[in-house]
Order: C-alpha cells, then sequence, then structure tokens
C-alpha cells in the first residue's frame, strides 16, 4: 500500500494545472457556449442583456440626432420669420411717412404681419414640442445608460456572489452526517454543481475527507477535468488508503493520465491496481 501512495505523491505538479476543454465547453465567446457553470450561465445572460441595451442606446441616440436636426430646423424658420417681421415693421414706418396709398398699403402689410405671426406661433410650438421629446429621449438614453451600469457584473464578482450564495443555500447549520447524505445524494443524480459545494464544505469540517475528496476527483474525472481529478485523488488517497474504493481511485487515476498523454505513469497505477487488488473488478476490467 505505500507503493500505492508513493505513485500518488511523486505525480508530477504539472499534471495538476488547469485543463483547457477540448471542446470548447465553457468558452463564454463562443455564439453558443455550453458546458457552463451557473455563474458562467448568468455571465451569458448578464452579457445578452447589456447587448440589448447597447442596441437601444443606439436606437435613442440615432432618435435624439434626428430629433435635433428638426429642432434645429424649426429654430432656423423662427429667426427667418423674425426677421421678416423686422422688415415689415420698417416697411410700415415708411408707409406711414408717405400718405400715397397709406390705407391699401397698411392694410397688405398688416394682412402679412398676420400670416407671419400664425406661421411663427406655429413653428415656436413645433419648437417647443420637439424640445420635450429631445428632453425625453435623453432622459431615456440616461435611464439606458444607468442599465448598462447596473447591469454589468464582473465575472469575479458575479462568481463571488454565486458562491456565497451557494454557501448559504441549504448548507449552513446542518450536521456532517447530514451534509453528506445530502451530497451523495446530487452526486448519485449528477447535480455535480450542488454535490461539490457539500462535499467541499465537509473537507473544511473535516468530516470524511478522505472519502469527500474521492467524491470530488469521481465529479472532475466525469467531467473530464482529468488535472483536477487527479488532485482530489491524491489528497484522498494521502488520507486514507485503506479505503473500499481505492481500487476505483486507482483506475480512475490511471485513465486521467492516459488522457493527458501520460502513459507511463498510467502505467504504474494500472500495475498497482492488479498487483494489490487482483480479484477487483477494476483490475479485471484491463485483463480483457
Amino acid at each position: 500500500m505505500n507503493k500505492i501512495l508513493a505513485l500518488i505523491v511523486l505525480i508530477p505538479i504539472v499534471l495538476f494545472s488547469a485543463e483547457p476543454s477540448v471542446y470548447g465547453a465553457g468558452n463564454l465567446n463562443s455564439e453558443n457556449p455550453y458546458g457552463l457553470s451557473a455563474s458562467e450561465k448568468k455571465i451569458v445572460q448578464n452579457s445578452k442583456n447589456v447587448k440589448s441595451l447597447e442596441k437601444q442606446i443606439k436606437m435613442m441616440q440615432l432618435n435624439y440626432s434626428q430629433l435635433q436636426e428638426k429642432f434645429d430646423g424649426t429654430r432656423s424658420v423662427t429667426e427667418s420669420i423674425s426677421n421678416k417681421i423686422g422688415k415689415i415693421d420698417s416697411r410700415i414706418n415708411d408707409v406711414i411717412g408717405n400718405d400715397n396709398n397709406k390705407s391699401n398699403t397698411l392694410e397688405n402689410l398688416q394682412n402679412e404681419i398676420d400670416e407671419l405671426k400664425q406661421q411663427l406661433n406655429n413653428n415656436i410650438t413645433l419648437q417647443n414640442e420637439n424640445q420635450e421629446k429631445i428632453k425625453s429621449v435623453l432622459a431615456e438614453l440616461s435611464s439606458l445608460i444607468d442599465s448598462i451600469n447596473t447591469n454589468y457584473v464582473s465575472k469575479d464578482e458575479l462568481n463571488k456572489l454565486v458562491k456565497t450564495k451557494s454557501r448559504k443555500n441549504s448548507i449552513s447549520g446542518k450536521s456532517g452526517a447530514q451534509l453528506f447524505r445530502d451530497a451523495d445524494k446530487y452526486f448519485k443524480n449528477k447535480s455535480y454543481e450542488k454535490a461539490t459545494v457539500r462535499f467541499k464544505k465537509l473537507v473544511s469540517m473535516k468530516y470524511k475527507p478522505a472519502r469527500s475528496s474521492f467524491k470530488l476527483g469521481e465529479i472532475a474525472y466525469y467531467q473530464k477535468k482529468y488535472n483536477q481529478a487527479i488532485v482530489y485523488y491524491k489528497k484522498s488517497i494521502a488520507l486514507y488508503d485503506k479505503a473500499s474504493y481505492i481500487p476505483t481511485l486507482l483506475y480512475h487515476t490511471g485513465i486521467s493520465l492516459s488522457k493527458l498523454k501520460k502513459n507511463s505513469e498510467a502505467s504504474n497505477f494500472f500495475n498497482a491496481l492488479k498487483s494489490n487488488y487482483p480479484t477487483s473488478k477494476e483490475a479485471k476490467s484491463l485483463k480483457k
């Protein structure tokens, strides 16, 4: 058994680095990401929400530009009408100083003034309406920008929130025995995220730390995170090397090493399995 333990201890540290997903699982930059954790799913949804808000902002900015053009246009017309009225006032003063055809000329000028005043009033009303619309658009733009600032959360921040929530979610206050039953139930149902949270809590509580570490290794193994699986297997066997699950631990360690192209190291574990547990189903499977 000491030989088995030595094999675990001598596994190169380089094997324990994070393993990149071969098929792209967990890639948040993918158009259709898959194999995401709960926090990564929230990040993807969060990103979609932010992109939607950004599209709305672009539409609002376009609307604002169009309204600003209308506002500038009505202001230009207003200035033009005001200039015309000023010129008519000047002509009226000229007519007043000249008695010839005074009555007809004044009447015509008055008609022009009345028409221009009506145009001016209409234009001022339109200008005020456009100004109110611009204020509304700017307020909405400000609200959308605030929404982006509110909705945007970094990956690290989200992970912290999710981890904090997960720890508080139905694990606080429970005994080690109850927690282990819950973790094992989630493991059997392949609810690996919930099982992981509970097994890690059990390890920190030092309640069945060897078995809990083995279970964490199994979760990583079934998720094809072979480097991580080896780390947990090593910790488990270092804590207790006479457990009933040791044949499975050796077998899965060997397979994990094979997946990582460490065939020589894998052979050592397979040989240890056959030598120390020749009647186990795992050892028998190697003879086929």
